[in-house]
C-alpha cells in the first residue's frame, strides 16, 4: 500500500509541474561558471569565458534571501571570445555576496 501511495503522489507531482524533457534554452546552455576571489580589502574580482555573440550581465545578492540586482560594472558586457574580468567592491566584514551571471544572445 506505501509504494502504491508513492507512486501516486509521483504521478500527481509530475501531473502537475510537467516533466523536464525538453531541451534547455539557449541562454541556460550558455551559463558559464564564474570564477570569484575576494580580497581582505574587499575587492571581488569575476571572471569567466566569454563567447562572441553573446552579453552576459552579473547580478549579485547581498543576503541569502534578498532580491537579485544587476552589477553596476557588470551589466550587458558584450562577449569577445575570451575571459571577461569585473571587479567589485563590498565591505569585508560583511557576508561574501553571492553572483551569477546570465547570457543573452546577440
Amino acid at each position: 500500500m506505501t509504494l502504491l501511495r508513492s507512486f501516486l503522489c509521483v504521478v500527481l507531482l509530475m501531473s502537475l509541474t510537467g516533466c523536464v524533457n525538453k531541451p534547455m534554452d539557449d541562454e541556460v546552455a550558455h551559463i558559464p561558471p564564474l570564477m570569484i576571489a575576494q580580497n581582505s580589502d574587499g575587492q571581488v574580482t569575476i571572471s569567466w569565458e566569454s563567447e562572441a555573440d553573446w552579453i552576459y550581465t552579473i547580478y549579485y545578492q547581498a543576503e541569502k534571501e534578498g532580491d537579485w540586482k544587476a552589477l553596476r560594472s557588470g551589466y550587458r558586457l558584450q562577449g569577445t571570445g575570451r575571459v571577461l574580468t569585473i571587479h567589485d567592491r563590498v565591505n569585508p566584514r560583511r557576508p561574501m555576496r553571492r553572483y551569477r551571471v546570465l547570457p543573452e544572445k546577440v
